[in-house]
């Protein structure tokens, strides 16, 4: 067991992985920790692995509270938990420019917090989820549980319940040519000023099947 509690940094307050750098990392604890951008951990042309890890508490003053995915990033995360993240900009997990496209298999995002993406930011990003949950997330202006721009994300088997957005899209927002893909996901008590469940806006088109 591997703790990462209460590190400061400007880029990655527990962990930042650089230029083609991929660990592993198994039963391991990011809380508390803080970082202009990605408090728990920041990637940047990286993919680690992480199996059975928590991300609790920790801050993105900037963006991504949890992870920070950038320039190419392909993280794979299994059975890895987001619960009291906060960010300006994607609470949970921020994934920005050069298509990213993170791999998330058994992942939940809980209670998470921002002004845009309580739980999940995508920008010019193509994220894979499988058995997701997205519950209780919070974005005080836009995309509660998820906010894509310009982003195709790809959704099987996923939950987004009782989000909330002061805005737009307490469930999902999508914006600018946001094309996801939904198959089997629930959307259950979420709100927002529009859009409660999904808001879909300038050139968006999701493509829903059994929803």
């Amino acid at each position: 067991n591997v703790t990462f509690s209460g590190n400061f940094a400007t880029w990655g307050g527990g962990m930042l992985n650089y230029n083609n750098s991929n660990p592993t990392l198994t039963n391991a604890t990011f809380s508390g920790n803080i970082a202009d951008n990605g408090g728990g951990i920041f990637n940047e042309t990286s993919s680690p692995i992480l199996r059975q890890v928590n991300f609790t508490t920790n801050r993105g003053v900037n963006a991504g509270g949890g992870m920070y995915n950038y320039a190419g990033s392909h993280p794979q995360l299994t059975d890895v938990n987001f619960t009291g993240n906060t960010a300006t900009n994607g609470g949970g997990m921020r994934n920005h420019v050069g298509n990213n496209r993170p791999q998330l298999n058994r992942v939940t995002f809980t209670a998470n917090r921002a002004t845009y993406a309580g739980g999940m930011s995508n920008d010019n990003s193509a994220p894979q989820l499988t058995n997701v949950t997205f519950s209780g997330n919070v974005a005080d202006a836009e995309g509660g549980g998820m906010h894509n721009y310009q982003s195709s994300p790809d959704l099987l088997n996923v939950t987004f319940s009782g989000n909330s957005a002061t805005n737009y899209g307490g469930g999902m927002e999508n914006s600018y040519g946001s094309s996801p893909t939904l198959t089997n996901v629930t959307f259950s008590g979420n709100s927002a000023i529009f859009g409660g469940g999904m808001c879909n806006y300038s050139s968006s088109s999701p493509k829903l099947t059994n929803v």
